[in-house]
């Protein structure tokens, strides 16, 4: 039984799983504490940024030895015709889901360390005026 057949083309699963589970934790993390991460976003994005332009770069690598491959039918890019379009889906060979799965995956990492930090090794957020 196919739950998506009649609305989601297999094409999209990849995105839709991505965005919906891991895109889902990122936002309700900072729906709930929007100050904290706001307060620690250099420690939060920027190893979120090295980290996942360093796992583009290995996918790149591997892709390009052809030590993996991404099926067309499970990916975006598959059903595209236009070259620019094309490029624009798979950058360098490499799914623009598996460039949102690295580096959604590095943010969600890097903000949950901080919420799992002890108050005294983060940056708090700064009170309002008037709030104790």
């Amino acid at each position: 039984m196919n739950i998506y057949a009649d609305w989601l083309p297999d094409n999209a699963y990849y995105a839709f799983h991505l965005l919906a589970w891991l895109g889902g934790v990122v936002a309700l993390q900072w729906l709930g504490f929007h100050r904290l991460l706001w307060a620690n976003r250099r420690a939060i994005f920027l190893p979120a940024v090295i980290l996942g332009t360093y796992l583009i770069l290995t996918d790149i690598v591997a892709v390009h030895f052809e030590i993996w491959h991404f099926d067309p039918n499970f990916i975006l890019a598959g059903s595209v015709e236009s070259p620019i379009a094309r490029f624009l889906l798979k950058p360098f060979g490499v799914p623009i889901e598996e460039w949102l799965f690295f580096y959604l995956t590095a943010q969600l990492v890097s903000q949950s360390f901080i919420l799992f930090l002890p108050k005294h090794l983060r940056k708090e957020p700064k009170t309002r005026q008037g709030n104790n």
